[in-house]
């Protein structure tokens, strides 16, 4: 009988947890932001509130291998998304996010990254710059589902999705939950994290 009240009390804990989550991440967030108000810097990302969950698509890696957004549950996810090719303000992005997750050091660990390409497979450009980002995981589609994809990463108010150069970053629930426009401080992506890992054991 013990058992299965320990067991009942952890259920209904994990359950508390998964919703309120993004709650208390919009909290922890909210009172990182500079006095002035967050259109006063542009150290920290954007918050996406609700949280939103991103459902699969069916995309490929460079190997062929299928992949899937809940592949990677359990784990933090920064995503960038561009094209086959890859120009400056895609290899400075890429930069940000590599120095940004070294930046955690033994925590780096728990981040993955992940590229997902809207025109096909990488071209010359790309393979060029992914030489410098060993681990970087890069996926591509068929058009329905990049579309699919866009349609879930897109902001209101803001740039879509495949030309806007940005960052975005994903909770070990599977939530999109926070994004970062072309050009941000890269210090802001480190503090993010930082406080992130260190509050959320989970990932």
């Amino acid at each position: 009988m013990s058992n299965k009240i320990n067991k009942g009390r952890q259920q209904l804990l994990l359950i508390i947890a998964f919703f309120s989550a993004p709650i208390v991440l919009a909290i922890i967030m909210y009172n990182t932001i500079p006095e002035g108000g967050p259109n006063k810097t542009k150290n920290y990302g954007d918050l996406i509130t609700p949280a939103r969950p991103l459902n699969d698509v069916a995309l490929v890696s460079e190997s062929g291998k299928s992949y899937k957004f809940s592949d990677m549950k359990k784990t933090w996810i920064m995503i960038y998304i561009g094209g086959a090719d890859c120009d400056k303000s895609c290899a400075d992005s890429l930069y940000k996010i590599r120095q940004s997750r070294l930046a955690q050091r033994g925590e780096h660990l728990r981040i993955k990254r992940l590229y997902i390409s809207t025109s096909g497979k990488a071209k010359a450009s790309l393979k060029k710059v992914l030489k410098e980002h060993p681990g970087l995981e890069v996926v591509s589609g068929n058009a329905a589902g990049i579309k699919a994809v866009l349609e879930q990463f897109k902001l209101e108010n803001k740039a879509a999705a495949k030309s806007a150069n940005r960052i975005y970053l994903v909770d070990p629930f599977g939530n999109l939950m926070m994004s970062y426009e072309s050009g941000f401080d890269a210090k802001g992506l480190v503090n993010d994290l930082t406080l992130l890992l260190k509050v959320s054991r989970i990932g």
